[in-house]
């Protein structure tokens, strides 16, 4: 592409992204600090640029259309290439900064809920998050140390494991109520199974479960760990989530695990960083926190599983 002058404005785009994660034009229309009219005007006027609709409305609901799905990661990457730039280009005092790099599901769903006792902690340290789901490449990103899920495959970086992650089924408890309950695997066949394009995890639960995986083909595709989240609390079908990672939902009982057969995913969440990186004393300062953080939330697993 030559020039951008027939390129949709931006802030379609960034509105497209906010309506996405929220599945809400109303919450879009918060984080956004514009009116809901405005949103959904926006919204329309890119649909209207692409000749395709982007939402799909159900019951008061709203969830990605296909085409909403295939837009959304590169809409997500090229919004945080931006970002990334920007930031980049940025001047910051690096004494008192700390920039880690985490992915989206991680951040949003678990570190949210303890970054408060941080703050409260160290007031004095700016902390910045980079969100990104991609491996670290400290040669080439401003980042001290990142939260990555893998294998512990970083060659010449130091990767200490953060905790075991455990995948399950989960969905909305409405779908308990619906013409088929999930009683046995069996009965996931009347509901879509939410998934991303590179995950193995159904195919591999589905095969501990003595279940074929190819007779399970109602599959909605989706990349962003957010909006996929979403779509199983407004139960749009049967998600595979890693416990540990919507173990507020679960708590809440805006998520229920149908079953309790679970795998391991082959993976676990690592703290990965240079070997350098410690001569900065934010870095060894946020990796202690984030242990201690990490064995209070393993605490409180195990006293959960006793008290079954």
């Amino acid at each position: 592409m030559d020039n951008f002058s027939g390129f949709p404005s931006l802030n379609f785009l960034l509105t497209f992204e906010s309506v996405a994660r929220h599945l809400s034009f109303t919450n879009a229309a918060k984080e956004l600090c514009v009116t809901q009219a405005a949103v959904s005007h926006q919204i329309k006027a890119l649909e209207d640029y692409l000749g395709s609709k982007l939402f799909l409305r159900e019951k008061r609901r709203i969830f990605l259309s296909e085409e909403g799905q295939q837009l959304l990661p590169s809409v997500v990457s090229g919004l945080q290439g931006i970002a990334d730039s920007i930031d980049s280009l940025r001047t910051d005092e690096t004494e008192d900064t700390l920039v880690v790099g985490v992915g989206s599901s991680f951040s949003a769903n678990w570190l949210v809920h303890r970054l408060g006792t941080f703050y409260q902690k160290f007031p004095d340290i700016n902390l910045h998050l980079k969100i990104s789901n991609n491996n670290p490449d400290f040669n080439t990103e401003k980042m001290d140390m990142a939260v990555v899920w893998g294998k512990g495959e970083w060659d010449g970086l130091v990767h200490e494991q953060l905790m075991v992650v455990e995948f399950t089924p989960v969905c909305s408890p409405d779908l308990l109520q619906k013409d088929h309950p999930l009683n046995t695997p069996e009965d996931l066949i009347h509901y879509p199974l939410l998934d991303d394009f590179f995950s193995e995890s159904w195919k591999e639960w589905l095969e501990l479960a003595g279940l074929p995986d190819r007779k399970y083909k109602r599959r909605a595709l989706i990349n962003d760990s957010n909006v996929f989240i979403q779509s199983a609390l407004d139960g749009h079908g049967i998600g595979i989530c890693a416990v540990e990672i919507v173990q507020e939902y679960l708590d809440t009982g805006r998520l229920v695990r149908p079953f309790e057969l679970s795998i391991t995913g082959g993976g676990f969440y690592f703290l990965v960083y240079p070997e350098n990186a410690l001569q900065k004393p934010l870095v060894c300062l946020f990796k202690d926190w984030l242990l201690e953080e990490v064995r209070k939330s393993e605490s409180i697993e195990s006293f959960r599983a006793a008290d079954k």
